[in-house]
Order: C-alpha cells, then structure tokens, then sequence
C-alpha cells in the first residue's frame, strides 16, 4: 500500500494522502471491458449469393402440436429448356429454383408434381429495405390449377437468434389474396433464411435454422458489378 505526503494549504501544514484509492480506480477502469461491436447494418444486397451442391441448411419447425426437423439441400445446378436451375431436395422431393432464386416447381422420381408459371419470386434483387414486388402467376398441381396474386416487401433488417446462432437479417413479407402469408428472414452469412413463419388458412407453422453446412468453396464469389450502396 502506498501513501504520499504532500503540501496541504497556504499554513504550510503536512497533510497525509492515502495513494490506493488512486491505484484502484486506476485498476478498476483497467478492467473495464469494452462494449460488443454491433452487427453491421444491412442496407442492400446486390444480387444472389451462389449456390453449390453440397449446401445444407437443417430447420427446427413447429406446427400446432407437431414438431420436427427439415433438411434442405442443394444437389446439382441443372440446364432445362436453356434455363439454368438449383436442384434442391427437401425431403422426397427435388425442387427447382432459378438462380435468382425463383420457385419454379418439384419433382418427384422424375415426375412434376406441381409447378408455378411464371416462377415464384421469393426475393428480388437488389435485396433492400422498402423494396416491394407482386406476382401474378398459376399454381398448378396434377390435378388442380390456382391463380396466384401476391405481394413482397421488404419490411426491415432485425438480428434474429435462432438454435444455430445470431444473424442480421432482412425481414420478408408475402402476402397472398387468399388466407395465406409468409414472414422470413433471409441472412446474407447463410445465403439463405434462418427463419421462417407461413400461415396456410387456419394452419400457421414456423422454422429455425439449427444448422448450416456450407460446400467448399476454392473459386471465390465474382466481384459485383456495382458495389453496394453506403448507409444514408
């Protein structure tokens, strides 16, 4: 422990001054931690990421009283009809996405199971806040046709913890003419949502991301055209 003496006053008087609340608050504010850096702030994606075969995003989903798991994953990009499309298998099903990430149909051993024409657009690039979009299209099953008219926006950016991390993400709406509609929330880190609510009539489910397994990627991503526009 360390004292000092020192001058106190015009009388000349020796005053005594204890040095170690001095060194303790020196310490103390030593010890301060400093606060976390925040995520950056997403204002606009450009364009889609790339897909490879081998990307694979595992879900937690809950519907009412069921519960389980989904695996998504990338199988090849294909050329159908000089149109270029992932091939995504979600259970016994393979589904094509274009790659700007349209919705486009699934197949099952080889046979169309159902179809959108023109292909749903999930999302619409470049991805920023405010931008909305509209489809007018027809969902068509083997046995069924359904006029489709709907409507996306981007609504904010918001971090979202889910069981396979914290992500900084878009939040999507959809919202379609009759009782259905979407909520999800794409993050660029994943390349794809990390969370997902949908509500089909008086059916509302929701999804997680629990895990995210990217392919190898050795070539990296080609530099975008244009870069990305700065925060306002």
């Amino acid at each position: 422990m360390t004292w000092a003496c020192c001058k106190n006053g015009p009388g000349g008087r020796r005053a005594v001054v204890l040095g170690a609340s001095a060194l303790w608050l020196v310490a103390c504010a030593a010890q301060q931690v400093s606060p976390p850096t925040p995520p950056p702030t997403l204002t606009r994606v450009d364009s889609p990421p790339a897909w490879r075969p081998g990307d694979r995003w595992v879900y937690d989903w809950t519907s009412g009283t069921n519960a389980g798991t989904k695996t998504v994953e990338v199988l090849e990009i294909k050329e159908v009809n000089n149109i270029q499309y992932y091939i995504v298998r979600i259970g016994d099903l393979d589904h094509y996405y274009t790659l700007d990430f349209k919705w486009s149909g699934t197949v099952r051993d080889g046979r169309v199971e159902a179809r959108m024409v023109p292909p749903q657009p999930w999302f619409a690039w470049p991805l920023e806040m405010g931008k909305r979009w509209v489809h007018r299209g027809s969902y068509e099953e083997r046995d069924r046709k359904q006029e489709q008219n709907e409507t996306f926006a981007v609504v904010t950016t918001e971090t979202v913890e889910v069981p396979a991390g914290r992500f900084h993400a878009f939040k999507v709406v959809r919202e379609a003419s009759r009782l259905e509609s979407d909520q999800y929330w794409y993050a660029p880190e994943v390349r794809w949502y990390v969370k997902w609510i949908g509500r089909r009539g008086q059916v509302q489910f929701e999804e997680r991301l629990r895990e995210y397994q990217a392919a190898p990627r050795l070539i990296p991503a080609p530099t975008p055209a244009s870069p990305p526009s700065k925060p306002k």
